[in-house]
């Protein structure tokens, strides 16, 4: 079997608290990016692209809904 090496709690905490810090990072990006309505480029190029992605998303479940809707309409039209 291969020597796989297994992190200790020291390894694990670091781990955690880098995820926290590029969290928190991401955080205030994304706040001041929705805050001012404007792009800060290059350090907000996060922000927009989940903006980007929050919005397809968003276009996606709207079509879906809508779908959802004339599917149960036709239904009652068939009857």
């Amino acid at each position: 079997m291969a020597d796989i090496e297994i992190p200790n709690h020291r390894d694990l905490w670091e781990a955690v608290n880098q995820s926290r810090l590029e969290l928190a990072e991401l955080k205030g990006m994304v706040k001041m990016h929705f805050e001012d309505k404007q792009h800060h480029y290059p350090p907000c190029k996060p922000a927009a692209d989940m903006q980007k992605t929050m919005m397809s998303a968003l276009g996606a479940a709207l079509i879906a809904l809508l779908a959802a809707i004339g599917n149960i309409v036709m239904e009652f039209v068939r009857r």
